[in-house]
């Protein structure tokens, strides 16, 4: 009966679809390639025919082109610029070497030349046709070109020594579609879009390469018995060498030739230390025969000897799920590549290093998939890459959860007593794809799964495209049912096959198959950043034949459907799908005894927040879970209250050594509220010590604003030995307004801070009676208005930030702006100049005098807001007092002179040196007391040592003005005690460090 009831809609949809077909069209496009390989130089000659269809009612005055191997040609391009702004070097430093282009091109038509030029990128040309193409003619597009084959490591296409991995290497016309031409530049991150058509390749290169290529080799039979030979070999080995180096290549040549229809894409590889495996694979529909190789070097070879049955149970699975694989053959080949952990081609894939046979299995059955989604189904990949990196990630998730049911995110490590103690043994593998596209999520920074492949940034084209998509087709089949869901896209693979589909046409297959509303799906799940989260407030048990009434709310954005399981001692009694809704509604449950229920059980709904899915039937604090402390951290569980905290030790010279706790609840993924608490006992004065935080992070929908926190920080410390002044307490209530970027992908970023400072400094003084003194307690309690706003460019190469800060306390309001630019010389090497600029508004000198600007970095005793970690705040002598930091005029060299009650100026620079890690500081400045007394600039000129930098630097003076000279001539200071150090601790937080080892 099911059968029949999805068979119908099927019908239905092929005839609708016949009658769209007068609407869509796609050009065909007919390749004859020779090529030929010169490994001494590393270049690729080669000769161009192009048989160009017009299938389009549209006369055509010009073709688009693409010259996609000159993204490699130097650093203007649209791939080295999107590589740097990802924080990518590799391609700037690369050297002319390295990169690569494409060149003696001689365009012409029907053999008449023609005119070219570039368009916007040198990996697109424009050639002006001489004569319009009119719908349904023909033309023939010919060309020789040459071919620099850049460094494997820069991106998909490369060589590393004689291994070369051949891709995106011809001319090739652009795409022109219902949206018309789809001209695009060669990019890093971001795939392609090509007309299907007939290929037929000739490659000529030395004799002993083993190759890899799209197609079927045509006369070949000599080919083919050497490569079943090496194959025979290979089954026989018992183990393989570890010998990496290349063999001599042979000085006889040979050509081979590859042919197949219907594909948009051509890709080679060839290695002469492949070895090769041959198998054969059974289709679960037709019972068709399909040819399977696999080549591979020494390395990984272990693991690269099981790969035909990953091979053979990737194209199986697909099959059946999807549709039959259309071609004879499918290779996978062992390279290394730089832009992800394999890259797809039609009937072939290239995949990068595996660290066990979980993960090349994984990567394997992925870029195998895509022989489907990208291959037979040819979506515009730069513009909805979810089309096929997201729904390919979906059934990559299927697969593995078919072929290894039990997997665990932690892999043979779960099953480990380290895993049991961090509670993270029960996580199953798709708890990767949540956690992924959680990270941001969690933050608001997540983007909406169908944009443009460059407008991502790093983490969300893995987060978005590939895992949420995965997670919500994933969500779709356990709603509508794997036999609807199986249907549906067998449908769509039917209809769409050899074709371009855009997003409304799987919307379409989807909605008439399924005859439901799935708008939640499309309109919202993947066009937008809406969260989904549903939350159960209530049940009430009602006669035994009604069941229950549960009462559930929607707290997320999207109104999607929803499920409810009704758990007894752990097995699910009944389990129920309800359609979406919106705020709270009341829902029936089936009769049963249930000792809880909870939403979502099997976790398919890629929820905001999981820690509301849970209501107990009896008890107290229904909805609360059980309590669990955690060593050090672990994932957030949804089934728990989890409380983590980790040993921590602190030393000053006034508490002296410090032993206490770290008690936090958000590691990963961030949480609405974080808080850390770090309670110390200080073996020095026998008194408690320590720091906290809470913070609320809120995320509103609009245009301004990416995130706001409001918060409140708290610290305790001694500090100073001097029984007179005994230890202070810090308390600040703070708001932080992260503003949202305009691009995502940007690297300026900018936030606003506002503080309310509390500094309660408890001090003995001495007071005075008729004939004695004797001590009195007193408490200070200083309060301040903190205002920062912060903007920075955090782009790999030149960077730059700029800081406005404004103090007002009692009596005194100041005003200062820090400036730096980091202008980059080479890799890791770079002059950084900061200027600073600070004055005093409306405040008298007296009253400025206890917060005076000072050419010289604050020590701990000038650190009157108590910001920074001082290991000896208040001491003037020894080691301890040379502790500084890198505020004010940040002088290295400690002066007296330069202080100013009015304004102050200065200018710092630091230089890399040819010495590594050495670098030069040099600091010019001068204070408006300076200026009205006409005393000239004071400088300071030294060698710094970047021991870790920002955290730990040792700056030893060399130069300085000969007021400053005098000064310590006066002081009578020996050098080492002119030597200053900076010790940033704010930068190591604990919770901090844990998070950052987590990511």
């Amino acid at each position: 009966m099911l059968r029949k009831i999805i068979f119908l809609p099927t019908i239905f949809l092929l005839f609708c679809s016949e009658l769209n077909a007068q609407d869509y069209f796609q050009q065909q496009v007919d390749y004859n390639i020779h090529v030929k390989l010169n490994d001494v130089s590393n270049e690729l000659s080669a000769y161009e025919t192009i048989g160009y269809l017009n299938n389009s009612s549209q006369t055509l005055d010009f073709i688009y082109m693409h010259l996609w191997p000159n993204g490699y040609k130097n650093d203007s391009t649209a791939m080295a610029k999107q590589m740097l702004e990802s924080g990518n070097t590799t391609f700037y430093y690369s050297s002319a070497d390295d990169k690569g282009y494409i060149d003696s091109l001689d365009f012409k038509v029907d053999g008449q030349p023609v005119k070219w030029e570039y368009a916007g990128d040198p990996s697109i040309v424009k050639i002006i046709l001489n004569e319009p193409l009119k719908g349904g003619e023909k033309l023939i597009l010919t060309t020789p070109f040459h071919v620099k084959i850049p460094n494997g490591k820069i991106s998909r296409m490369g060589h590393i020594g004689q291994s070369y991995q051949i891709s995106q290497w011809y001319p090739k016309p652009a795409v022109y579609d219902r949206n018309g031409w789809n001209q695009i530049p060669y990019l890093n991150q971001g795939e392609f879009y090509s007309e299907y058509g007939s290929f037929d390749v000739f490659i000529t290169l030395p004799k002993n390469y083993v190759v890899g290529a799209t197609g079927d080799l045509i006369d070949g039979e000599q080919e083919q018995e050497w490569l079943a030979e090496n194959a025979q070999k290979t089954a026989a080995m018992t183990s393989l060498p570890t010998d990496m180096s290349f063999p001599p290549s042979d000085k006889e040549t040979k050509t081979l030739h590859y042919h197949l229809s219907k594909i948009h894409d051509f890709a080679w590889f060839a290695d002469k230390r492949y070895h090769v495996l041959k198998g054969e694979a059974t289709l679960p529909h037709s019972g068709k025969k399909v040819s399977t190789y696999v080549m591979f070097t020494n390395a990984n070879a272990d693991l690269w000897k099981k790969s035909l049955q990953y091979m053979h149970d990737a194209i199986y699975y697909y099959s059946l799920w999807n549709g039959d694989y259309a071609y004879d053959v499918v290779t996978a080949v062992d390279g290394t590549i730089s832009a992800g952990g394999g890259m797809e081609y039609p009937t072939i894939t290239v995949i990068g290093a595996a660290s066990n046979d979980f993960e090349l299995e994984t990567v394997i059955a992925h870029e195998l998939g895509h022989n489907w989604f990208y291959g037979m189904l040819g979506s515009n990949e730069r513009k909805h890459a979810w089309m096929d990196e997201g729904i390919n990630s979906y059934y990559e998730n299927r697969y593995l959860e078919t072929v290894h049911p039990d997997a665990k995110l932690l892999g043979n490590f779960s099953s480990t007593k380290l895993a049991h103690d961090f509670d993270l043994s029960k996580y199953r593998h798709r708890e990767e794809y949540y956690l992924t596209y959680l990270i941001n999520a969690a933050k608001n920074e997540d983007q909406a799964i169908d944009l443009p492949a460059g407008d991502y940034t790093d983490i969300n084209y893995a987060g978005d495209v590939y895992c949420k998509t995965a997670l919500a087709f994933n969500y779709l089949m356990a709603y509508l049912g794997k036999p609807m869901m199986d249907s549906i896209m067998q449908t769509y693979f039917d209809t769409w096959k050899f074709k371009h589909p855009q997003p409304y046409d799987i919307q379409k297959i989807f909605d008439d198959v399924t005859g439901k509303d799935l708008s939640w799906f499309f309109d919202d799940l993947l066009e937008t950043t809406k969260k989904i989260d549903y939350e159960i407030i209530s049940s009430k048990k009602l006669d035994s034949a009604k069941g229950y009434d549960i009462v559930l709310k929607n707290t997320g954005q999207i109104i999607g459907p929803v499920s409810v399981a009704g758990i007894k001692n752990g097995k699910i009694r009944a389990i129920v799908w309800y359609d979406g809704f919106s705020g709270k509604k009341t829902l029936g449950f089936p009769t049963g005894e249930y000792d809880h229920f909870k939403i979502d059980y099997f976790e398919d709904i890629p929820e905001i927040n999981r820690n509301n899915n849970t209501l107990r039937t009896s008890g107290i604090l229904k909805r609360t879970e059980p309590f669990k402390l955690q060593f050090l951290g672990s994932i957030d569980d949804p089934d728990k209250t989890q409380l983590f905290f980790t040993p921590i030790i602190g030393w000053n010279n006034y508490n002296k050594f410090m032993l206490g706790a770290a008690f936090y609840n958000s590691i990963l993924p961030q949480k609405k509220l974080e808080y850390i608490f770090t309670p110390m006992y200080a073996f020095g004065n026998k008194d408690l010590a320590g720091y906290a935080q809470i913070h609320y992070n809120i995320t509103p929908d609009n245009d301004v604003f990416q995130q706001i926190t409001l918060g409140i920080n708290g610290a305790r410390f001694d500090d100073a030995s001097n029984p007179l002044n005994t230890d202070f307490n810090k308390i600040v209530p703070e708001i932080l307004f992260k503003f949202k970027k305009k691009r995502a992908r940007s690297n300026l970023q900018q936030t606003l801070r506002y503080r309310d400072i509390n500094i309660i400094e408890g001090s003995v003084l001495y007071g005075e009676s008729s004939s004695t003194y004797f001590p009195v307690e007193k408490t200070l309690h200083k309060m301040y208005n903190d205002v920062t706003y912060n903007v920075t460019n955090s782009r790999v190469i030149n960077p730059c930030s700029a800081i406005v800060n404004f103090q007002q306390g009692d009596k005194m309001a100041k005003l200062s702006l820090t400036a730096n630019f980091s202008f980059t010389l080479s890799k890791n090497k770079s002059i950084d100049f900061r200027i600073f600029s600070g004055t005093f508004i409306g405040t008298t000198a007296t009253d400025a005098g206890p917060y005076a600007f000072r050419l010289s970095g604050e020590t701990g005793s000038q650190d009157y807001l108590y910001d920074n970690v001082f290991l000896g705040r208040s001491e003037y002598t020894g080691i301890l007092s040379q502790q500084m930091t890198e505020t004010d005029g940040d002088f290295k060299m400690f002066t007296a002179l330069g202080q100013s009650t009015g304004s102050l100026v200065s200018m710092n620079v630091k230089s890399s040196l040819p010495i590594s890690p050495l670098r030069i500081y040099a600091d010019l400045g001068a204070s408006s007391d300076d200026y009205f007394a006409k005393a000239p600039p004071l400088y300071d000129i030294g060698i710094d040592l970047p021991i870790a930098k920002n955290i730990f630097e040792i700056y030893f003076p060399l130069f300085y003005s000969q007021d400053i000279k005098n000064e310590i001539t006066a002081n009578n200071l020996k050098y080492f005690q002119t030597v200053r150090f900076t010790l940033n601790f704010n930068l190591m937080n604990p919770l901090n460090i844990i998070k950052n080892l987590s990511l």
